[in-house]
């Protein structure tokens, strides 16, 4: 292995070391994030040492590297879960099944890991080698390379039913989201899909190719770039809905409109009340939730829920996006030197990229072509030839 492999692994061990640091002091709510961290952070360990020419006990290393992309998934799945059930998972409350693919692939790196020894390459020094064995190894070896893409592949699938279930919950619960936030199931599928491609393509390569035909160092960045990259984001990225919107969530999630039809009157007096909540500026504040806005209402959150998703046809949060906008583009035309981003964190956004996209959903164009659009049409009225 070149000099160039070991110091993009040896690069990648220090910022997951230093990104497990900096988690630990962060006030996350699940353990998931730092184990799926501390995975990484082993993982990236035992890539430099197998890629360190003078390291000895490679077998051992690789298997260990192998051992460990058999819980990422999991890992990543049961994070997904943490952030969008009312209650964390418990590893005791899981059923066998999910243990079942990582005890097989342990098996199946047995033989790998038999032919540890303290020389610095694969090979036993001085032992002739064994056509059957190697077969064997190698087949061993193959399997538990399939057996991960199955098993990442549904992990993966898993995830993605999840966060767009999540992505859902927040839009119904929370007024203001950010881009990167609901990007997590973007981050989630590149974390998984990074292990699992370029696993799957380093197992292929050296079983087609061998380990000299110049691809690895190549695997190695293209993996670290994008593990360090979703990591990142991913740590700054999660939607936060707290215990109690959870729990709301499901309970709204749970009741069947149906089954709890509202009369002509309780519809009406909802929607008067709304548009008495827009009248007051309610929705100026960022911090608002459907929560939030029903106990200032005094009204049932599931009736709040139902009347804004039937009777309105939308969600709560571009319900209350809209409003955001409207009192915008009163801003924007009427304070034209004013910068955008202040007004955004005035009406209620909590950064420009939100307040940019919730724009241009609700009023077709960008705050700052909208911005023009009036100066011009200011501009022509003001120079206009008199009658």
């Amino acid at each position: 292995m070149s000099t160039l492999h070991s110091s993009v692994y040896a690069m990648a061990l220090l910022g997951c070391v230093l990104l497990l640091f900096f988690v630990r002091q962060t006030r996350h709510r699940t353990r998931y994030p730092v184990a799926l961290l501390f995975l990484l952070t082993l993982n990236f360990s035992f890539e430099w040492l197998m890629a360190n020419p003078s390291t000895p006990a490679k077998p051992l290393w690789l298997s260990s590297v192998m051992a460990i992309a058999l819980f990422l998934g999991p890992c990543l799945w049961l994070y997904g879960r943490s952030i969008s059930d009312p209650v964390p998972p418990r590893l005791r409350d899981l059923p066998r099944s999910h243990f079942l693919p990582p005890a097989i692939g342990l098996l199946l790196l047995l033989p790998l890991v038999e032919r540890t020894h303290f020389g610095t390459g694969f090979a036993v020094p001085g032992r002739v080698p064994d056509p059957t064995h190697a077969l064997w190894v190698h087949g061993t070896m193959l399997a538990c390379v399939a057996l991960f893409a199955v098993q990442a592949g549904y992990y993966l699938r898993a995830s993605v039913r999840i966060l767009k279930k999540h992505a859902g919950v927040a839009k119904a619960l929370l007024s203001d989201l950010e881009d990167r936030e609901l990007n997590t199931l973007r981050l989630l599928v590149f974390v998984v899909g990074a292990h699992w491609v370029v696993g799957i393509a380093r197992a292929l390569h050296g079983w087609m190719l061998g380990k000299e035909a110049g691809f690895f160092e190549l695997f190695a960045i293209s993996e670290v770039m994008i593990a360090l990259w979703a990591m990142i984001s991913l740590m700054r990225s999660a939607v936060l809905v707290d215990a109690g919107d959870r729990r709301l969530a499901h309970e709204i999630a749970g009741s069947k409109y149906t089954k709890s039809a509202l009369d002509e009157p309780t519809r009406t007096r909802i929607v008067r009340k709304l548009a008495d909540a827009w009248d007051h500026k309610v929705h100026l504040d960022s911090r608002l939730t459907l929560r939030l806005l029903c106990e200032r209402l005094r009204e049932n959150p599931h009736y709040v829920s139902q009347v804004i998703n039937q009777d309105l046809g939308t969600s709560f949060y571009d319900l209350v996006g809209r409003q955001r906008v409207r009192d915008a583009m009163d801003r924007l035309a009427s304070q034209p030197e004013r910068p955008i981003l202040e007004i955004a964190l005035e009406v209620g956004f909590n950064s420009k990229s939100t307040f940019n996209a919730a724009f241009r959903l609700h009023a077709g164009t960008t705050p700052s072509e909208y911005r023009d659009a009036r100066r011009q049409s200011s501009s022509c009225t003001t120079s206009g030839p008199a009658g």
